[in-house]
């Protein structure tokens, strides 16, 4: 199988030494699974960032997804929040061994993308309706890292540059630091979120309408969860401030709690991705800069 140069690259940066060792085993993988499961493996899809997605073939002739990744406690996580959310709002799992990082996935036809979409209040409106499906209470709590473990990279920040940011501004740190701690501190009620719900995450189904794929799993107040397209060129503050806007209006979220985990979570995100050697961390930045209370 032949792999996407930038799949390769993010699992070496990541992973390392173990990255190198499973994408070397990558073949053995695949083809074991192909005889348990009785299925026929396509071509990895050339948009595959982390992990390895690929069509298949099942035994009875319907086309299916493969997709496969280092395993990982974050690899764990997806399967668990896939068999909590049960086909309502996300995609069908069908099977899995979270262990050996591997899950197979209903087809999602036509599966176009909700970025896709141009008229905004047209995404907002889908992106809201998918939330009120995706939300509900979740018994297996321990089973998921919570909003307040994910905060915790703030302190890995802090430990990595020795008290102090390194090329974060200091302010922002420190402002969404104590923002996220104010926020998690008055929570109320929790659900399983999806925990990454952008554009690019939320796909059609002439079956199911607008559906959910790659869930990271996380314990928190629906708030938290708001959808954005990916970043992509300039950060524009108008548009998002009116994407924020016209999200609130819609959902009837607490404003100034969605405003808050908005801000918290573009300076995080921008964390996660240096503290994995990603390169869009700035724009994340510019996007809390712009959100910023």
């Amino acid at each position: 199988m032949q792999l996407p140069k930038e799949l390769v690259k993010n699992i070496l940066s990541i992973y390392g030494p173990i990255g190198r060792e499973w994408l070397n085993n990558l073949p053995y993988l695949l083809s074991h699974y192909a005889k348990k499961w009785q299925l026929t493996v396509k071509d990895c899809f050339n948009n595959a960032s982390f992990n390895v997605v690929a069509e298949v073939i099942l035994d009875n002739g319907h086309y299916a997804i493969l997709k496969c990744g280092v395993p990982s406690k974050e690899f764990m996580n997806e399967v668990a929040a896939l068999q909590h959310f049960n086909g309502i709002g996300s995609v069908k799992l069908l099977d899995a061994e979270a262990g050996a990082g591997i899950m197979l996935l209903e087809r999602l036809v036509p599966g176009t993308l909700l970025e896709e979409i141009p008229d905004e209040t047209q995404r907002v409106i889908a992106s809201v309706e998918l939330i009120q499906k995706l939300h509900r209470p979740c018994q297996e709590t321990t089973q998921f890292p919570s909003l307040a473990n994910w905060f915790q990279g703030f302190q890995r920040l802090y430990q990595y540059f020795q008290g102090g940011t390194g090329p974060f501004p200091k302010l922002l740190i420190e402002r969404a630091s104590a923002i996220s701690q104010e926020l998690l501190m008055s929570m109320g009620s929790t659900v399983l979120l999806h925990g990454d719900l952008h554009y690019a995450n939320i796909l059609l189904s002439d079956e199911y309408g607008w559906v959910a794929i790659d869930p990271k799993g996380v314990i928190g107040e629906r708030e938290y969860e708001i959808p954005f397209p990916r970043l992509k060129g300039e950060i524009n503050e108008s548009v998002i401030k009116r994407r924020l806007d016209q999200f609130i209006e819609i959902s009837g979220f607490d404003r100034t709690r969605v405003w808050g985990w908005a801000f918290c979570k573009a300076v995080l995100a921008a964390w996660w991705s240096f503290e994995d050697q990603g390169e869009i961390w700035q724009p994340f930045l510019r996007c809390a800069d712009a959100l910023k209370i």
